[in-house]
């Protein structure tokens, strides 16, 4: 699940974002599974996949998530690629690229697959 999941994240391209909703849907998991996985990157993990992509939900920025240092980067790198915000907090939903990730994993109940099945 988790292979899938951040094999999801590396798709996402360069000024495109997606809701952690849609990408939990996708994956047929509920969207704080997504968040907790995407949270407890590594910093090798992190230097290497486009987390700062996954959005929150209406691309809003809580005022307890803009006190952590992980939402002030990921604002800058979003910037930094083009993403559009509004009053610093906010993307600009009507003008940002939201990226659909495929829907392969509607069906799959992830407590069912071994750990070495493939998803």
């Amino acid at each position: 699940m988790r292979r899938t999941l951040l094999g999801y994240v590396g798709e996402i391209p360069v000024g495109s974002v997606v809701e952690v909703a849609t990408l939990a849907e996708a994956l047929n998991l509920p969207a704080r599974h997504v968040a907790h996985i995407l949270s407890r990157l590594g910093d090798d993990e992190a230097e290497l996949l486009p987390w700062h992509r996954v959005i929150p939900r209406g691309g809003a920025f809580t005022k307890a998530q803009m006190g952590r240092p992980r939402t002030i980067r990921q604002i800058g790198l979003l910037q930094a690629e083009g993403v559009p915000f509004v009053d610093g907090d906010r993307l600009n939903m009507a003008s940002v690229t939201c990226w659909q990730p495929p829907d392969t994993h509607l069906s799959t109940f992830w407590a069912d697959l071994e750990d070495d099945e493939p998803a």
